[in-house]
């Protein structure tokens, strides 16, 4: 198994890097604050989204190998067996069922990373959307941190309704953890995800303003 790891690692790293470079000439790619991001240990990347290239654009910027979700859909074929060794999580786009949330309590909790996108689906004219319950839900039980993000230019890049990339200057922002322990003495209830989830919307709206 551990040789299994560091031969995906090593096929990540190499895709990462290898986009790292066209997005560098493509989009003049930068990063900030990515001294905020644990070394070790389970971690919730929380970001805005606004493009289908919002997860790849994360990943760039993160050294760690980072998890991620995409619709079952797109497990098939050739394309299905990329997306998995780029550590794809296959979900049920219209709810967050028991088997995915156990499953990404697993990967947080084995010191993996994770990527969020607390708006649920890409927004339609690139501003910031309210957050759904699922990001608090998952962040509540987890209890990791969790580090806000914000993607500048990814909508001028491949907006919701095109289909050809533009390009365009892009940055991405990563903001320090954001504090929830103050939600994680309170009973399981759907409101105090909604708080949780609100709470990290304004992390991802600081480094936005």
């Amino acid at each position: 198994m551990a040789i299994k790891r560091i031969i995906k690692d090593s096929i990540y790293q190499s895709i990462r890097l290898t986009f790292l470079a066209a997005a560098k000439i493509l989009f003049k790619y930068a990063v900030r604050g990515a001294e905020n991001i644990p070394l070790t240990g389970g971690v919730i990347i929380a970001s805005n989204h606004a493009s289908y290239l919002d997860p790849p654009l994360i990943g760039m910027g993160i050294r760690r190998p980072i998890f991620y979700f995409a619709k079952e859909e797109l497990f098939r074929g050739i394309f299905g067996a990329i997306i998995s060794i780029v550590n794809a999580i296959p979900v049920n786009r219209d709810q967050l069922d028991r088997k995915t949330l156990k499953r990404i309590l697993e990967i947080l909790k084995t010191g993996e990373m994770i990527l969020m996108f607390p708006e649920g689906t890409r927004s339609p004219n690139g501003e910031l959307q309210e957050g759904k319950t699922g990001i608090g839900l998952i962040a509540y039980h987890a209890r990791v941190p969790v580090i806000p993000a914000y993607i500048e230019g990814s909508h001028a890049i491949l907006p919701r309704d095109k289909k050809i990339i533009c390009p365009n200057k892009c940055t991405v922002v990563f903001g320090p953890p954001i504090h929830l322990d103050q939600f994680f003495n309170e009973g399981r209830t759907r409101d105090l995800y909604s708080r949780i989830s609100r709470e990290i919307m304004r992390g991802i709206q600081k480094l936005r303003d």
